[in-house]
């Protein structure tokens, strides 16, 4: 046999072997049994000492490699001193073997995330290596290289050879005769059937089916991950054939070859996985499975994902279930530390000042409450100078609910929340209690983009979703004749001006005063909506709005009917609405699907310093 080729010292290995080939490798084999130690014969000469020493420079899989008997494999592979892919040549086995082998560049451009709960999909792409040499890499794809072989059935218990160096594998059972040995509650999904139906939730993780490292996700959540039997003809030489198209599986697949093997590759091995902890296991399994597929109910018929995020862990665990080395017991036993990593609760404030305790004429704050756990818990929300006195209450399992809090500031102190999901406590700011107005104006200059799941869980703020050429601000302050006004400017190219609007939130949540104003450019300001209308006294907004090269702004009458306490106070939102529909909104990050935003105290007494 002959070597595979190894970057530019491809040439040196075939000078070696030209002439004789076979007496060539048998004279090498000798030489290298007579010293002292014996080392692990090969089917070809080995990659010299020196490039073996240096980690500079080679070919490396990025994990672990897990073949599935009887799929084609694809290990993602580092390309380390400027080595190229053309030259990583042959994949081989143990015995000698060279394995078909196709160099790939797997790629994906994940465009914009702004206001979507979950990781976009993305754009999925397989290039060649001479694709990549033609057309090159798009800039704003990000990727890795990765070989594509088809082990043959006898390939079990051997180790593969990649650039010249041996990589151990991790053989895998053929998943179809796994779901013909083991229950099929292993794969059972473990949400309800009604919720699984739900269109809302469907609109929410229909792209997960594009994404090949997430898809087997999708088909747990579904209830389709168990193994089915593929048509495949096994050769004498151990190598398999399959019908032609019978690599693209059937319902679902993806756009390419080589994305459809990788999605199947994952799926099988999550199937394998949670096999072999069912097994160990039964009731660990399950409660596996619902933590990897948590739903949550955010009330008014809003259900959303809120499984774990963190892709370390999530990789750690899955190949824990796959490590053939675990027995049972140590395999169910790291499950379930993974399992006690995850955390069980979220709280984050929605609106600071929405409304006052008609009581005490505080400050009530919304603070929203994650139950992530499969019990009901009990929790509370209060102020941070009031904590004990606060009411608890049961909320129930992978439940969110709102909690109006008052907040109180002393001594000069940033006002703070504190909400308690069983055991775990997490505080809160709230600094939008206490925000005061004076010269030259209280500027608003930082909008943020909704939630996602993944910046909700990290507790991560949003950063609003704009460009270099589209930027917004506002600027509350009074005028001379005693108004108060809001100017709002938006920055964005003259095309897309027209497609900008901006809401305006004002007064007291669901009281008298409580209006909604939409301004945008070429159109008449509208009140979208108004709590407590007075008869035949219908809003008019006083405001101007202008257009200017590059961008357009309003400016805003408040009117009085909105402000509380006799002039000294007034509660303000707003979102902006670009070109795409994307919004950003201030004083709080909302929820993609939350329909009013949240609401800032403004004091208005200190204008000038002397009250008003």
């Amino acid at each position: 046999m002959r070597s595979p080729e190894v970057g530019s010292y491809c040439a040196r290995f075939l000078r070696v072997l030209q002439g004789w080939l076979v007496l060539a490798l048998m004279s090498a084999l000798v030489v290298g049994c007579g010293g002292g130690a014996k080392e692990e014969e090969t089917a070809f000469e080995p990659v010299p000492q020196e490039l073996l020493d240096d980690p500079r420079f080679g070919v490396y899989p990025t994990e672990r490699i897990d073949a599935v008997l009887g799929l084609p494999l694809v290990v993602m592979i580092e390309l380390a001193g400027g080595y190229l892919p053309e030259d990583v040549g042959e994949v081989v086995l143990d015995d000698g073997r060279e394995l078909e082998t196709r160099v790939v560049w797997i790629g994906v451009r994940y465009g914009d995330a702004a206001g979507a709960w979950l990781e976009p999909a993305g754009e999925w792409s397989a290039r060649t290596v001479g694709e990549v040499a033609e057309g090159g890499v798009p800039e704003d794809e990000v990727g890795t290289w990765a070989v594509l072989v088809d082990p043959p059935i006898d390939a079990v218990g051997q180790g593969i050879w990649i650039a010249g160096r041996r990589h151990s594998v991790n053989w895998l059972p053929d998943p179809s005769v796994v779901a013909s040995r083991v229950s099929s509650r292993a794969w059972l999904s473990p949400i309800p059937p009604a919720m699984r139906e739900s269109v809302r939730l469907r609109f929410l993780v229909e792209p997960m089916r594009e994404n090949p490292f997430i898809r087997w996700r999708y088909k747990l959540m579904v209830g389709e991950l168990s193994p089915s039997i593929e048509q495949r003809v096994v050769e004498l030489d151990g190598s398999v054939r399959r019908p032609v198209g019978d690599v693209e599986w059937a319902a679902g697949k993806l756009r390419s070859e080589t994305l459809e093997t990788l999605a199947r590759q994952r799926e099988s091995k999550w199937a394998i996985g949670l096999a072999r902890l069912d097994q160990a296991d039964d009731e660990l399994a399950e409660r596996v499975r619902q933590r990897l597929c948590a739903i949550v109910d955010f009330g008014a018929g809003e259900i959303a994902p809120f499984w774990p995020l963190e892709r370390e862990g999530i990789n750690r665990l899955l190949s824990d279930l796959l490590d053939q080395r675990l027995q049972p017991r140590e395999r169910a036993r790291r499950a379930r530390l993974w399992l006690s990593d995850q955390p069980e609760s979220h709280a984050w404030v929605v609106s600071d000042a929405p409304k006052s305790d008609p009581v005490t004429g505080k400050h009530l704050a919304t603070v929203a409450v994650v139950n992530a756990a499969f019990e009901p818990r009990l929790a509370s929300v209060a102020s941070r100078f009031d904590v004990e006195a606060a009411d608890l209450s049961s909320l129930g399992q992978l439940r969110a609910r709102a909690y109006e809090v008052v907040t109180d500031p002393a001594g000069g102190e940033i006002p703070a929340v504190v909400a308690r999901i069983g055991s775990e406590e997490r505080v809160l700011t709230v600094p939008g209690v206490d925000l005061q107005a004076s010269p030259p104006g209280l500027r608003i200059d930082r909008f943020f983009g909704d939630w996602s799941l993944a910046t909700l869980q990290s507790s991560a703020v949003p950063v609003a979703p704009r460009s270099d050429a589209s930027r917004c601000g506002a600027l509350l302050y009074r005028e001379p004749a005693g108004r108060w006004m809001l100017y709002v400017e938006c920055a964005a190219p003259e095309k897309e001006l027209k497609d900008q609007r901006i809401r305006v939130t004002l007064g007291p949540e669901a009281e008298a005063g409580d209006v909604v104003i939409v301004l945008a450019p070429g159109q008449e300001p509208s009140v979208e909506f108004e709590e407590n209308q007075p008869p035949m006294a219908p809003l008019v907004p006083d405001v101007e709005v202008s257009m200017f090269p590059g961008g357009w702004y309003a400016r805003l009458v408040i009117p009085d009917r909105v402000i509380e306490n006799e002039g000294e106070l007034l509660r303000l939102g707003l979102e902006h609405f670009d070109a795409l529909d994307r919004r950003s909104a201030w004083p709080r990050p909302m929820l993609p699907w939350q329909g009013s935003c949240g609401r800032a105290a403004v004091d208005l007494t200190q204008w000038g310093g002397v009250g008003r």
